[in-house]
């Protein structure tokens, strides 16, 4: 999706908030050997990896003259159009480093703030108690979706919690109400838990360098979820969500929802995850929630929810929940 010249620049407008993102695909793009060390990547989207890779080992060794361009190491970082050499160095220079990180970790980036798409959606279900789970989960911050509290411009929503979401919403309005989240299934691959530093030193070096509010958000959730008790499932979840629904005590309601992890399916996977949705919908509630950027021509993640059949796009969000949108028609 991401391996092309072409793709790799499209890639770059959705690093919103990093101008040193923004030029280092340019400088991917136009490099046939920094292009090569990406086409080495097997993981999805490869652009975050690389880039990923590369601030993670800066973060870990901040000794590397690269450093100076990367804020989440410095406070005044050098000018992004001083950087190419430097970059260029460095990437050839770890490419089995970098690669060996890109190759055995995913894009598990978990914002929280996400949520200010995700709680409305959810909201659209009319289920004022339910069992969440979530295909992706990575450490299971949006699975703590009505722990935080929320400021939507002139409307607050939510308990007093350490972590305060504030965002933008446009468009339709859905009523806010209480709800009872009666349990939290995290399924993923490779399930960030409490006390995992490695991993969390890896979802750090995701957030883009320049996004300091975001690392602070990101450190706090995760103190908060680590007390909530989640049940965090290891594996493929076209394989393990069968079983999470059907241990859940019988005919209760479910949300199944995800977010940025449909990039990493192929469309017969994502085609299987409502499958199996459909098929437990004979023996309870499925209400399906998604917000995913699928297309090398989105800019705006898309907001998608059913209750039965095909998910409908009900309205779009930034990417890192900036705002949500909800429109007035469901559209194709």
């Amino acid at each position: 999706m991401w391996t092309s010249p072409e793709g790799v620049r499209a890639w770059g407008k959705h690093a919103h908030g990093s101008p040193l993102y923004a030029h280092l695909v340019e400088v991917l793009a136009d490099d046939e050997e920094l292009m090569r060390v990406l086409h080495r990547i097997k993981h999805l989207p490869q652009v975050n990896l690389i880039l990923g890779s590369v601030h993670y080992l800066l973060l870990r060794d901040p000794a590397h003259d690269l450093a100076a361009w990367f804020a989440s190491v410095v406070e005044d970082p050098r000018p992004v159009n001083e950087v190419d050499p430097v970059f260029r160095s460095f990437l050839l220079e770890h490419e089995d480093e970098v690669v060996g990180l890109a190759n055995s970790h995913y894009t598990q980036t978990n914002e929280c703030r996400r949520c200010i798409a995700l709680l409305p959606a959810v909201m659209t279900s009319g289920l004022d108690r339910f069992h969440l789970v979530e295909v992706g989960a990575s450490a299971g911050l949006n699975l703590a979706l009505d722990r935080y509290h929320y400021e939507f411009g002139d409307l607050s929503w939510g308990p007093n919690s350490p972590v305060i979401l504030d965002g933008d919403w446009r468009g339709r309005r859905v009523a806010l109400r209480d709800i009872d989240v009666l349990s939290r299934t995290g399924l993923d691959l490779s399930p960030i838990l409490p006390g995992d530093v490695d991993s969390q030193q890896w979802l750090d070096a995701l957030i883009w360098p320049e996004q300091r509010e975001r690392r602070a958000r990101l450190r706090a959730a995760m103190t908060m979820v680590s007390a909530l008790g989640l049940e965090m499932v290891a594996g493929d979840a076209l394989e393990t969500l069968p079983a999470a629904l059907e241990k859940l005590p019988a005919g209760e309601p479910a949300v199944v929802m995800n977010a940025f992890t449909f990039g990493q399916l192929t469309p017969e996977g994502r085609a299987r995850i409502e499958e199996i949705c459909d098929v437990e919908r004979k023996s309870r509630p499925v209400y399906r929630v998604s917000l995913e950027l699928l297309a090398n021509a989105d800019e705006w993640a898309r907001v998608s929810v059913t209750d039965h059949g095909p998910l409908v796009h009900i309205g779009q969000a930034h990417p890192h929940g900036e705002w949500v949108e909800l429109w007035d028609q469901a559209r194709p």
